[in-house]
């Protein structure tokens, strides 16, 4: 759903008049509804993790202990890293971090050789000790403060800018959050529109692609460990 078939919905349902166009509009009451859709798409992107504006980025170090600022290293959407999906794919060993500024004081104040590389972000810029050497391949997740996609399908954004863009967050949730925001801007009562938001957004993030299991005793791993691997199920002796 588009920017402008979302607004026209949504204006259709509160008996207010469907706008031609929104990006451009003079009318008051069309330029307020895409100001709240903004900041109901901002507050849901950062209350939650979605996977719509979860990315993977592949990194080559420099043989450097600052890599640069995370805005170059993952890009211009850069909001924070997902913990423990940071790895090394030229040693298939992961990168521990983030460190705190305790844990990279300490680290700091002694030689540290490796293999284990740690990382901080301190500035807005990636940290690495021991300083790697150049050509390594590292590989992570992390979460975009971005959650507009433009018509070509490759510009994301944080804010629209044509009436074409579309939303990476569901759109029925935005929708519903649309109608409460738009209530308490006016001054009517919306308790119950917020409640049914906040409802939905707790079941609908909670969907969002998937969730694992949670283990009580701790051992949330399933992925490879060091010693020899069987496979599960039947196998010929």
């Amino acid at each position: 759903m588009s920017l402008l078939t979302l607004v026209q919905r949504f204006c259709e349902r509160t008996n207010l008049p469907s706008p031609a166009t929104v990006m451009g509009s003079t009318d008051p009451q069309v330029t307020q509804i895409k100001a709240l859709l903004e900041e109901i798409g901002i507050d849901a992107n950062s209350r939650a993790t979605w996977q719509g504006t979860t990315f993977q980025k592949l990194h080559t170090t420099t043989a450097t202990e600052d890599q640069g600022p995370m805005t170059t290293v993952a890009g211009g959407g850069w909001g924070s890293v997902m913990n423990m999906t940071l790895w090394d794919r030229s040693t298939i060993l992961p990168i521990l971090g983030p460190m705190d500024g305790v844990e990279w004081q300490a680290l700091k104040a002694v030689f540290v050789t490796g293999p284990r590389y740690r990382f901080r972000i301190l500035n807005g810029n990636f940290l690495v000790n021991p300083i790697p050497p150049a050509g390594l391949t590292w590989a992570f997740e992390y979460k975009s403060r971005y959650w507009i996609l433009g018509a070509d399908g490759t510009t994301y954004k944080e804010y629209f800018t044509l009436d074409t863009d579309t939303m990476l967050l569901p759109e029925s949730l935005l929708l519903m959050g649309l109608r409460a925001w738009w209530k308490k801007e006016k001054g009517l009562d919306y308790a119950e529109d917020m409640r049914m938001y906040e409802t939905q957004f707790k079941d609908t993030s909670n969907r969002d692609g998937g969730k694992p299991d949670l283990h009580m005793d701790g051992n949330n791993w399933n992925g490879p460990k060091p010693g020899i691997w069987v496979p599960s199920g039947s196998w010929p002796l």
